[in-house]
């Protein structure tokens, strides 16, 4: 009983120790206007896309951070979504009301360059699966969901073979994506799920 009771009480100490090691830390992010979207490479490289073209990027965890945005992007309009897969490279998307665009760096932020378009959308989530490999989804247009691929990195981008209709009048979430292998989960603002079990060839 007294080793079990020592084991115990061990074992509530480690408890107590782990939480106390695993807390929150605010960080400064150098800008007063709203932050919509994050892509954490690892735990030192994270990218954020806000208000008024923001782009933030640390490279020490948070420590510093960086605005990146602006150039091409402008300042009129904010980052709803952005995805970055290593300290170099990211594409964001911003959608005033003319339409989607969609942005790619590869130096860092230093420079963006425009690699999409679309007309009265509005991309809402964009998920990398490789360095070269990618997926965007955005609000139906014309009653088809926006969906979109890219091979090469995000210089191009096709909907090629990815129709999935309308229902009624729904619309897609900023960031209600998830991707894991050939899966690809969309979450919309009437309660439905959509999956591809096939990369998008077929949707459930």
């Amino acid at each position: 009983k007294k080793t079990h009771i020592l084991f115990l009480s061990l074992l509530f100490v480690f408890s107590i120790s782990v939480q106390l090691s695993a807390q929150w830390v605010e960080q400064t992010s150098g800008v007063t206007g709203a932050l919509q979207s994050i892509s954490a490479v690892d735990n030192n490289v994270c990218w954020i896309g806000g208000a008024a073209g923001v782009v933030l990027r640390t490279t020490n965890g948070g420590t510093n951070w960086t605005n990146v945005g602006g150039g091409a992007i402008g300042t009129a309009n904010a980052i709803y979504t952005i995805y970055a897969w290593d300290a170099n490279n990211a594409i964001c998307s911003t959608s005033p009301a003319t339409g989607a665009f969609v942005f790619r760096t590869t130096d860092a932020g230093a420079t963006w360059v425009q690699v999409f378009t679309q007309t009265g959308g509005f991309l809402n989530a964009i998920w990398m699966t490789s360095a070269t490999n990618g997926f965007m989804c955005g609000d139906p247009v014309g009653g088809r969901w926006s969906f979109v691929r890219t091979t090469d990195s995000g210089v191009t981008w096709d909907s090629t073979g990815l129709f999935v209709p309308q229902a009624g009048t729904e619309a897609g979430w900023n960031n209600a994506l998830y991707m894991a292998g050939s899966n690809i989960y969309v979450g919309t603002n009437n309660t439905r799920v959509y999956y591809s079990s096939n990369n998008g060839v077929s949707w459930a």
